[in-house]
């Protein structure tokens, strides 16, 4: 008995032995693995309103931004608002039915005439509907740069309501 119990032991002993050898694979040093993927994608991207009342975009891959440079073009595509799939998880567009958005545009700058007779910052849909506006209009002419070195927020939008005070934004102004 004395005998096979040591037998085992030994065998135990080898198994754990070869176990915790490994399997001859040497160690390495840190790898890096390069460098991040960035970038914009290829699509429009849109930005609609969030039953939580944040920005969320939405991709339109079927629209290549090539073919919306304008940005009145974009504002049409907001005032359409969100897909059927899209309203259903609960965004909607702040652009009201029928409002008339008109947008110029000079170099990068784009200004876009409001509606409205004032927006204000620290207005939740006022703010949604600046944020939609801008951002939008800013992925679409930064992601239909031909040598792809514009970012979003290389683009200024000016939003200019009737009566109120203009004020230039970037996107990141609004995804914070």
């Amino acid at each position: 008995m004395k005998a096979a119990r040591m037998a085992i032991t030994a065998a135990l002993s080898g198994v754990a032995v070869v176990l915790l050898a490994g399997c001859g694979v040497r160690p390495t040093g840190v790898l890096d693995g390069g460098e991040a993927a960035g970038g914009l994608t290829k699509g429009l991207r849109l930005y609609f309103v969030s039953q939580t009342g944040r920005l969320e975009g939405v991709s339109r891959p079927e629209i290549p931004a090539y073919k919306v440079t304008d940005p009145n073009g974009v504002i049409k595509l907001l005032g359409s608002g969100p897909t059927d799939a899209e309203r259903a998880s609960g965004l909607t567009t702040m652009l009201g039915t029928g409002a008339q958005y008109r947008a110029t545009v000079a170099g990068n700058a784009v200004t876009v005439h409001v509606p409205m007779a004032d927006l204000s910052h620290s207005a939740v849909d006022d703010r949604n509907l600046m944020g939609q506006l801008v951002c939008s209009i800013a992925r679409a002419r930064a992601v239909a740069d031909d040598k792809g070195t514009t970012r979003a927020d290389d683009i200024r939008v000016t939003l200019r309501p009737q009566s109120g005070r203009s004020k230039s934004n970037v996107c990141s102004d609004f995804l914070k």
